[in-house]
C-alpha cells in the first residue's frame, strides 16, 4: 500500500486519463510535459511527430521535476517552437509577429543543440560554484567568530575573576599594612599615657607626704618647729605645683581617627557594575569574489606586469608616528580597511594601530616587546618578539592571543597560505609552522646576517649582507635570483614584493629605497626614493596588493610616507 508521500509522487499516464483510465505512467516527455504508460509510450515513439521527442524514466522525472522550466508561452499558452537570439526569448508561433524585424529567428532545436556542452551551461555552473565557494568561506568565518564569542567570554570572565582575585589580594595587603600601622601609633599613644600616668602617681605620693607630715607636725612639734616647718614645706610643695602647672600645660592627649582612602570610598560606591561590557560593532570585510574575474585580473596582472615595465612611485601623502627617543621601526603593514600597525621596539609592549590618514588610534597591547610582524586575515596578525622564543597570533578586535613556542629567538615572519615562514637567529636557519605551531619544514641556511624575510606566489625573499636572495618555498635555492651591492644595494633592512621579478628594497645604510628586477638573466636595479624625499635609515616597507600603494617608515625618526605604485 502506497503512503502518502509515494502517492502524491506517483504520476498517471495523460493519455489514459484523457479516456477516463486510471493507469500509471512509467516515461515522462520532457518535451510535451506528459507521463505515458508502457502503452501509450510506444503510441508516442511510432508517430512521425512525436518520433524525436525526449522520453525520461519517473525517476528521473522525480530528480528534476524541482526545476521548474516552462516551455509554454505564459500570453499565449502555447508551446514555444522559436528562438530569438537577439533578445534572448523563446517564442510560440503567435510571438512571431512581435519579432519580424529581428534577423536571428532560430527554430527552438536549432537553438538548443548541443546546450549540455554549451559554455552558457559550464558558466552558469562555474558561477554556483563559486558562489558555493564564497558562501562556504563566509560560513567559516562566521562559525570561527561564533567560537571567537565563547573564547573571549571564557577570558572577559577569567579577566573578571583575576581582577576580583587581584582586589582582594590588594585589599588583604592594605588591611595588614593598616593594622600594622594601626599597633604602631597605639603603641605610641599609650607609652606617652603612661609616661603621664607615672608621673601623676609620683605626684599624687608626694603631695600625700606632705599631707601626713602636715598633721603629724601639728600633733607633735613645737610651735617653732611648726613655724619653720610650714615655711620650708611651702616652698616644696610650691616647686610642686609649679612642676604640676608645667606638667599639665605640656599634658598631650591622643586620640586615633581613621579616614578610608578615596579611591576605596569610590570603590564601595560603585553600585552599578563591576565594569562596563562594550560590544565592538563594525561592518564586515568579506567581498564575494567571482573566481572568473580573479583568474581574469591574474592573466592580466601577469601580462601588464612583464619584464618590460617601468614601475615608479608618486606620493600619496606624509605623516609622522610619535615614537620614544632610542625607538626603532623595524616593520609595518596595512589593513585590510587601510588602518597601519606600526612596530614599536621600545614602545610599551605594544603594536600602533593608525587610521588612513596616520593618526594615531589605539595601542594593540603584546606580552612580549614587538619586532616583526605579518597579516594572516582582516583579524589576525602573527607577531614575533624580541629576544623570546616564541610567535603571538593576535587577533586585533579581542583580547584572545595564541602563543607559539620557537627552539630559537625570531627575527622576521611571513604568512602565506596557512604557514608561517620564521627567520630564526644565530644562523639556524628559517622554520615553516602551521597556525598551530606544528613545525612543517626546517630550512637550513646561514641566517646569521638574515633579518627580513616576504613570501609571494612560490618564492620567497630573504636579506643579507647587501644581498638580496630567491629561494622556493621549501627552500630551494632558485639560480640566478640573486642581488648583490654591486646594484646599489647598501643595507637591505626591508623587503615587499611587488610581482614575481620585482621587489622593493629599503636600504638602511645607503638611505634610499630601490626596485630590483630578474629580467631573464640579466639583473637590474632602479632608485626610486633617496635622502631628499625624506628617507633616513629606511627600513620598515608594506606593499598592498589591494591598492596598490606602498608604506616607507624610517627606522628611527618616526617619518612615514605612502606611495601609489605607478606603471609606464
Amino acid at each position: 500500500m502506497l503512503t502518502n508521500k509515494a502517492m502524491s509522487d506517483v504520476i498517471k499516464c495523460d493519455p489514459c486519463a484523457y479516456e477516463d483510465n486510471i493507469t500509471y505512467a512509467q516515461k515522462w516527455c520532457t518535451t510535451c510535459e506528459e507521463g505515458y504508460c508502457a502503452d501509450c509510450e510506444k503510441v508516442h515513439r511510432s508517430l512521425k511527430m512525436s518520433r524525436n521527442h525526449n522520453l525520461i524514466t519517473m525517476s528521473d522525472y522525480q530528480k528534476n521535476k524541482n526545476v521548474s522550466v516552462s516551455q509554454t508561452c505564459v500570453e499565449h499558452k502555447k508551446g514555444y517552437d522559436l528562438y530569438c537570439s537577439l533578445h534572448d526569448i523563446a517564442l510560440c508561433k503567435d510571438c512571431v509577429d512581435q519579432h519580424k524585424t529581428c534577423s536571428k529567428l532560430l527554430s527552438l532545436d536549432k537553438a538548443a543543440e548541443n546546450s549540455k556542452q554549451s559554455t552558457a551551461l559550464a558558466d552558469l555552473e562555474d558561477k554556483i560554484n563559486g558562489a558555493l565557494q564564497n558562501v562556504s568561506k563566509f560560513k567559516k568565518k562566521e562559525k570561527l567568530n561564533e567560537e571567537q564569542f565563547e573564547t573571549q567570554e571564557n577570558l572577559i570572565k577569567k579577566n573578571i575573576k583575576e581582577t576580583r582575585k587581584n582586589l582582594n589580594t590588594h585589599l588583604d595587603f592594605l588591611e595588614k599594612q593598616m593594622i600594622i600601622n594601626l599597633t604602631e601609633q597605639t603603641m605610641t599613644c599609650k607609652s606617652t599615657h603612661c609616661s603621664n600616668r607615672d608621673q601623676w602617681h609620683l605626684v599624687d605620693q608626694t603631695l600625700k607626704q606632705f599631707k601626713e607630715k602636715i598633721e603629724t607636725m601639728k600633733k607633735k612639734a613645737s610651735d617653732a618647729q611648726v613655724f619653720l616647718g610650714t615655711r620650708e614645706m611651702d616652698k616644696m610643695v610650691s616647686a610642686e605645683i609649679k612642676f604640676i602647672k608645667t606638667t599639665i600645660t605640656d599634658a598631650k592627649h591622643f586620640g586615633i581617627t581613621m579616614t578610608v582612602d578615596p579611591t576605596i570610598t569610590s570603590l564601595l560606591d560603585c553600585t552599578n557594575l563591576f565594569g562596563t561590557l562594550s560590544v565592538i560593532e563594525r561592518k564586515s570585510e568579506l567581498q564575494f569574489k567571482d573566481p572568473k574575474l580573479d583568474q581574469a585580473q591574474s592573466q592580466v596582472s601577469d601580462s601588464a606586469k612583464g619584464s618590460n615595465t617601468v614601475i615608479g612611485l608618486q606620493l600619496k601623502h606624509k605623516f609622522r608616528i610619535e615614537i620614544e627617543r632610542r625607538s626603532s621601526i623595524p616593520s609595518c603593514l596595512i589593513l585590510p580597511n587601510g588602518h597601519k600597525l606600526i612596530v614599536n621596539t621600545h614602545g610599551k609592549g605594544c603594536v600602533m594601530e593608525l587610521n588612513e590618514q596616520g593618526q594615531y588610534l589605539r595601542n594593540i597591547p603584546c606580552s612580549d616587546n614587538p619586532f616583526y610582524i605579518t597579516l594572516i586575515d582582516s583579524d589576525r596578525i602573527a607577531v614575533t618578539h624580541i629576544s623570546s622564543r616564541n610567535i603571538s597570533i593576535i587577533n586585533l578586535y579581542s583580547a584572545y592571543v595564541i602563543k607559539i613556542p620557537v627552539e630559537h629567538d625570531c627575527r622576521g615572519i611571513s604568512y602565506k597560505d596557512g604557514k608561517l615562514y620564521v627567520v630564526l637567529t644565530s644562523g639556524k636557519g628559517i622554520v615553516v609552522l602551521d597556525l598551530s605551531g606544528k613545525v612543517l619544514n626546517k630550512i637550513k641556511y646561514d641566517t646569521g646576517n638574515t633579518w627580513v624575510i616576504a613570501t609571494y606566489k612560490n618564492k620567497m625573499y630573504i636579506d643579507g649582507t647587501d644581498t638580496v636572495k630567491c629561494f622556493s618555498l621549501k627552500g630551494e635555492s632558485i639560480y640566478g635570483i640573486y642581488w648583490h651591492s654591486e646594484n646599489n644595494m647598501r643595507g637591505p633592512a626591508g623587503l615587499a614584493v611587488y610581482n614575481e621579478q620585482n621587489v622593493f628594497v629599503a636600504c638602511n645604510d645607503s638611505y634610499n629605497l630601490l626596485i630590483i628586477k630578474q629580467d631573464g638573466k640579466k639583473k637590474k636595479s632602479k632608485f626610486l626614493l633617496s635622502l631628499r624625499d625624506g628617507l633616513h635609515m629606511p627600513r620598515a616597507i608594506y606593499y598592498d596588493r589591494d591598492r596598490n600603494e606602498l608604506l616607507v617608515c624610517n627606522e628611527c625618526d618616526g617619518n612615514a610616507a605612502m606611495y601609489t605604485v605607478t606603471e609606464g
